[in-house]
Parts: structure tokens; sequence; C-alpha cells
């Protein structure tokens, strides 16, 4: 009964010219629910991604060793008889 309800719905659509706008319709709707689950499932991915990868980050800098040498030189120096 609701499958022949459904095509008198969609006889009398096409009959009035409707139709046409309600498929392009319901086809944005489809398109935009279709994008916006891959791009949940998108960030989703990337997140889960990021937590791993900080993760194994932070367990690799904890043991590694730096070396803490610096190098400061001195390009232009002023001169010192205007300071005093």
């Amino acid at each position: 009964m609701g499958l022949l309800m459904l095509l008198v719905v969609i006889l009398l659509l096409a009959a009035v010219g409707v139709l046409g706008f309600v498929l392009k319709v319901a086809a944005g709707i489809a398109l935009g629910l279709f994008l916006g689950v891959i791009l949940v499932a998108a960030l989703f991915t990337w997140r889960v991604r990021r937590f791993l990868y900080r993760s194994r980050l932070r367990q690799r800098q904890r043991w590694r060793r730096v070396r803490g040498s610096s190098r400061i030189e001195v390009l232009d120096q002023p001169d010192r008889s205007t300071h005093s």
C-alpha cells in the first residue's frame, strides 16, 4: 500500500511538472549528507592519527639527548666611545 501511494505521489508530481525540482532537491540533500559524512570521517581520522603520532613523538623525545651548544656571532659592534 505504501509503495502504491509513493507511485501515485510521483505520478502527480510528474503531471504537475514539479518532479524535476523535487528530484533536484533530493539529489542536493543526498550529496550534502554524503559530503558531510566524508568530512566528519576525515576530521575524525586526522584527529586520531594526530593523537597517536603525538604520543609516539613524546615517547621518542623523552629518551632523546640534545647537546646544548649555541654560538652567537656579533656582526656589527657599536662604537663604545659614544655610550660612555
